[in-house]
């Protein structure tokens, strides 16, 4: 967009920085012009009972000096042979409270009754409640010197929300989020500083002032809080296409404004505090459409939960303890300067949510330096306040404010740092324990690759992570830290990590770095296995091969010697287990079943045949599934076994085999017809211990059970989990 382009070459980093300090300072410069312009008595006080004031504090060299003493109760100001209520005072009474039209104009007539009995004629009478009249000469300007502390410190403290506004800015230039982030910093900051006038006021101001700092206050906080809004509408995915949104929220901002200005209808309940409520409502609802957006998108709705509590928790607190008390017509509980900093809070719970959910990809250092920015702030804010309040020469003020951030701020810095900012001190070293304990008991190339990923998942707690095709030879970061890459063992894929514990963190290059060793590790350890493992195979094999060679050879020769056919058949089953154990042994990956029951299925044909008994062979779907090579050979022997068993102790007519797969198990059934008993009767020999612990060596079950419908038989039935299905 053509837009984006301007922008990107005239709002450099340091370009819009400047402009943001440069708009916050022509503010303040505005707002102290304003106050210098205001009649100065240096008397500062406070509500007191009954509408009263008592006197805290008068400035030295002032028209008040020696005229009053602190602690006095100030009843009013003589006028007109009457005496004004100087209550309520302007700096500690809400200005925008009036409910009606009516109450607003009651207002600004009390505040020009009273400010033309301080400025009209040539002296003020203070009335006391002791019944004394003091009179003086107010000053026609106030000293710069006697502008109170509170005013600077919340200047001071109120740039965070500008100053976030154009960090984020800079460093995403084209984003609209941070464009809107910007313009609610400075708009919030006009709010702030016009208030911060009013709350550094005497006793009054200049009645076009006051109806132009009120309007100035009306402005910044409406649209400040129609931004948050568009905010939402359109973060971390936008709710609606285009800008019209946008356009629309402004455009009805701006004709609320309007409206509080011009006066063209009140508003029910309370003419400006009742759209606050509302809005509050509209934002969480935005908010609920957003989440349901974001269902399966955990990195974005990590981030809209810290948007949320940076945005709505202030503002919560605001409504309940400043807005509601007022629409109730009764006194805040949170007065002017309580609602600033609460207001403020809202910048700062988005450092923390930019620290902690990455928002808009600022990394840390940006938090670290806010922390800066705030360190100088209180200096110069201790700086100030240890010169007005107990009236300490310039060089000593400053050396004793510098000692304070000392021993409070840079602790409470620290501090901040070690718990909010993830210090990744641990090293290789520190890991090793539990990485080892975790890789010990693995013990093929797919346990290491499985132990791999649980110590990724467990280690980082990414929100989220997927196995990618992609082959990879280092461990990388992407986006700024949102996502870690990292190679398998067996560098047949990759892994991507996103969101760092929970999305509460970033990865960083000590991520990477710690990655690589520990995986430099792992495969060490891997290889170090498989060839421990491949030690025993060939050891192994070679033991077998002897087997074969000599005691195969033999029970060959011995089955051709044999004069007897009984002898002979067992002779040639003992060569046959012999040749499976052997065959199977050097078997490491899975076998498929079908090949399998193929065999068995040849050799219970050819025993059977020779037995002179009928086979009758069932079996269902087995494409697919597959069996440990020890399953198989486990198996093997088992029907071997209960053939076996069948053809020479039951003499059947017929034999039944049934083979089916059901439960992720597959199910064996061998049944006979011949001369059968109870198993409950029966008398277990080798045969039969040895059947049931091949069966349960492989997590299987056994059972035998006599059927007598339509006729009396015996069944041996297998069931054994399968390794996986493919």
């Amino acid at each position: 967009m053509a837009w984006v382009k301007i922008a990107a070459f005239l709002f450099t980093p340091a370009n819009l920085l400047l402009a943001v300090l440069l708009f916050t300072a022509t503010t303040v410069g505005m707002a102290t012009q304003v106050l210098m312009q205001q009649p100065w008595t240096g008397i500062r006080a406070s509500p007191a009972n009954n509408g009263t004031l008592v006197i805290n504090a008068i400035d030295a060299n002032s028209p008040a000096s020696a005229k009053f003493t602190v602690g006095e109760t100030l009843l009013g100001l003589q006028a007109d042979g009457k005496v004004l209520a100087v209550s309520p005072l302007l700096n500690s009474y809400p200005p925008l409270s009036p409910a009606t039209f009516a109450q607003q104009e009651a207002f600004y007539q009390q505040q020009e009754t009273l400010f033309k009995a301080l400025t009209q004629g040539t002296e003020a009478r203070f009335v006391t409640t002791a019944g004394k009249t003091v009179t003086l000469i107010p000053a026609a300007q106030t000293p710069l010197s006697a502008i109170p502390w509170v005013f600077w410190l919340l200047c001071l403290v109120n740039l965070t929300a500008p100053l976030v506004g154009a960090l984020v800015w800079a460093y995403r230039p084209y984003q609209k989020e941070s464009l809107y982030l910007v313009l609610h910093g400075l708009f919030y900051y006009v709010f702030a500083v016009s208030g911060s006038v009013v709350i550094a006021s005497e006793f009054c101001l200049r009645p076009d002032t006051l109806r132009q700092d009120l309007l100035l206050q009306v402005i910044g906080i409406n649209f400040a809080a129609a931004l948050i809004m568009v905010i939402f509408c359109y973060t971390p995915k936008p709710l609606v296409r285009g800008a019209w949104l946008f356009w629309l929220i402004l455009g009805v901002t701006a004709l609320s404004t309007a409206n509080y200005h011009y006066q063209w209808s009140e508003t029910p309940g309370h003419m400006f505090y009742m759209q606050y409520p509302i809005l509050y409502m509209i934002v969480v609802s935005v908010i609920t459409l957003q989440l349901r957006r974001l269902h399966h998108q955990p990195v974005e709705r990590a981030s809209l939960f810290a948007l949320t509590v940076a945005f709505m928790l202030p503002n919560a607190i605001i409504i309940a303890l400043h807005v509601i008390p007022i629409l109730l017509g009764i006194p805040p509980v949170v007065g002017n300067i309580a609602a600033l900093l609460l207001f403020d809070l809202m910048a700062v719970g988005l450092a923390v949510g930019i620290l902690r959910y990455r928002l808009f990809d600022i990394e840390v250092w940006w938090f670290k330096s806010m922390l800066w920015v705030l360190g100088g702030c209180l200096v110069a804010a201790l700086d100030l306040a240890i010169a007005t309040l107990f009236h300490t020469p310039d060089r000593f003020a400053l050396a004793i404010s510098i000692i304070l951030a000392g021993f409070l701020y840079f602790p409470l810095r620290q501090w901040l740092l070690n718990k909010i900012i993830p210090l990744e001190r641990l090293s290789v070293q520190d890991y090793l324990p539990g990485f080892s304990a975790k890789m010990s008991d693995a013990i093929s190339k797919e346990s290491f690759e499985e132990h791999w990923k649980s110590f990724l998942l467990q280690h980082f707690s990414p929100l989220h992570m997927e196995s990618r095709m992609e082959q990879i030879d280092t461990s990388r970061l992407s986006d700024n830290g949102l996502h870690l890459y990292v190679p398998s063992l067996g560098n047949q894929h990759s892994y991507r990590l996103s969101g760092k514990q929970r999305a509460a963190r970033l990865f960083n290059k000590k991520d990477v770095k710690n990655t690589e060793s520990l995986l430099m590790i792992a495969r060490m350890a891997s290889n170090a296995s498989e060839t421990r493992q491949r030690a025993v195979v060939e050891e192994r094999q070679r033991i077998m091969g002897d087997l074969h060679d000599s005691v195969g050879a033999q029970l060959m020769t011995l089955m051709h010697k044999l004069p007897d056919p009984e002898h002979k058949q067992a002779a040639r089953l003992t060569l046959m287990t012999l040749r499976d154990t052997i065959r199977l042994s050097q078997k490491t990956c899975p076998l498929k079943l079908v090949d399998h029951v193929a065999d068995w299925r040849t050799e219970i044909m050819e025993r059977t045949e020779a037995a002179g008994v009928e086979l009758i062979w069932q079996q269902g779907e087995l494409s697919g599934y597959q069996l440990s090579a020890k399953q198989v050979l486990e198996l093997t022997q088992v029907i071997r076994e209960a053939v076996s068993n069948a053809l020479k102790h039951a003499q059947p007519e017929v034999l039944e085999m049934g083979i089916s797969v059901k439960d992720g198990k597959l199910h064996v059934c061998v049944m006979n017809d011949g001369r059968v008993s109870l198993p409950s009767t029966w008398q277990a020999g080798t045969g039969l211990n040895s059947m049931k612990k091949r069966i349960h060596g492989v997590n299987g079950n056994i059972q035998f059970r006599l059927t007598t419908l339509p006729k009396t038989k015996m069944q041996v039935l297998l069931s054994v989990p399968f390794l996986n299905h493919s």
